[in-house]
């Protein structure tokens, strides 16, 4: 009896997990159910539909196509030089910074020049000795040679003599100026000269004279030289002595550059000659300031050929008002040598090529900023770095051409401008 009872029960226990798990799996597919509904009812809601892909657009446009050779160069500049030192002395001040503007003539560095003040003065010692030397005649000299010598012409050497004598005394004492010592001195050198009886004297007493002069020249010369000066308007891009630095002639002080004196070199090809020639425009870019655009003009060409590299030379003058660029900066520099007139052009951007052919996007079927790229396969006619030109009839001035975000597009995508 037990038995039968528990197999009723399990009968009882089995049917009901088996109509559970029935309930379970049959509400899972209704779920399933609902959302494949869902699914499908969305499907055909966006049927149709394809979305916009983002992209730029620019029109077709018809002008003149400006023709341009790239070529590559380097800044430098006209004016620059190593100012070295050309007496010696021991640096006594330094007025300047490096990268400091200053003018032409500005006293940059001063030299010790207490020696220098020392030899000038005594130069200019010797000089009043050689001048009395040449000038100053004992009366006998000039009485001895009387006989050559008219009484009128005796007593004008003897005033101008005693004239001569006072000078000096006076220029001793500081009651003349130099000039006024040399003009008196002068004047009687002249009288002994023109007597004729003098001028083997006046000849042997001149050697000494010239040499005193020259002497005192020389030493003026070394003392101006204590002050060292700029040569020219420039910016001092190094600096190679210190304060209190022994300096010799020769030897290195400062490097001056005059930034407005700025030009680029470049390089063209020979078979590039024809079409570059003196004063033409150019446009400038430099690497460093890539959002400027510089205008400059080519200044020179060198008249030699490199037989190696087959190049020449060619300089363009850049006005740098502001100092902004500087040498040894690298620039590209464009010389436009010609002019295609009425061409229809478009954008170097709007080209794409593809299996050895080029083609644009031109936008149709526009509703607002939407539309349809359909592609066309153009031929292409001359080009600058920016803009080129189209020789196909399918493109037409005014056509909308793709510019941006069309690299990937398949034909007739559907696009919004942006």
């Amino acid at each position: 009896m037990n038995k039968i009872l528990k197999i009723i029960a399990f009968i009882v226990i089995t049917a009901g997990v088996l109509f559970i798990g029935f309930k379970v799996l049959q509400e899972k597919r209704n779920d399933e159910t609902e959302i494949i509904k869902a699914a499908t009812k969305g499907d055909k809601a966006t049927e149709g539909k394809e979305s916009a892909l983002p992209v730029k657009a620019l029109k077709v446009v018809r002008g003149d196509l400006p023709l341009r050779l790239n070529i590559s160069a380097s800044a430098d500049v006209w004016e620059k030089a190593m100012v070295k030192a050309e007496t010696s002395g021991k640096v006594e001040r330094i007025n300047f910074n490096i990268g400091q503007w200053v003018p032409k003539g500005s006293a940059l560095i001063q030299l010790d020049d207490t020696e220098k003040k020392l030899d000038v003065d005594q130069q200019k010692a010797e000089k009043l000795r050689s001048y009395s030397n040449y000038l100053v005649k004992e009366d006998s000299t000039i009485t001895g040679s009387s006989t050559e010598l008219s009484a009128e012409k005796r007593t004008e050497l003897a005033a101008l003599k005693q004239k001569y004598l006072q000078s000096v005394d006076d220029f001793q004492k500081g009651k003349i100026q130099e000039s006024q010592f040399e003009a008196a001195g002068n004047a009687y050198q002249e009288a002994l000269i023109f007597s004729g009886d003098l001028r083997e004297e006046v000849r042997k007493a001149q050697e000494g004279l010239s040499g005193s002069i020259i002497g005192l020249k020389r030493a003026e010369l070394d003392l101006m030289r204590t002050t060292v000066k700029s040569p020219f308007d420039g910016m001092i891009a190094t600096l190679a002595v210190s304060k209190g630095e022994k300096v010799s002639i020769g030897q290195d002080l400062f490097k001056v550059v005059n930034l407005k004196s700025l030009y680029l070199k470049g390089y063209a090809l020979e078979s590039e000659i024809s079409k570059i020639k003196v004063g033409t425009k150019v446009r400038i870019r430099f690497d460093s300031f890539p959002e400027d655009t510089v205008y400059g003009e080519l200044a020179a060409i060198s008249p030699e050929i490199d037989p190696e590299r087959k190049t020449l030379d060619i300089y363009v003058k850049v006005n740098n008002p502001d100092n902004r660029y500087l040498p040894g900066m690298h620039a590209a520099i464009d010389i436009e040598h010609d002019v295609i007139q009425n061409v229809m052009k478009v954008p170097q951007s709007a080209v794409i090529p593809r299996q050895g052919r080029y083609l644009v996007f031109i936008v149709k079927d526009l509703k607002g900023t939407t539309g349809t790229a359909y592609w066309e396969y153009v031929e292409l006619g001359d080009q600058n770095d920016e803009e080129i030109e189209i020789r196909s009839a399918a493109i037409k001035e005014g056509d909308l051409v793709l510019v941006d975000g069309h690299y990937t597009l398949a034909h007739q995508s559907h696009v919004k401008i942006q």
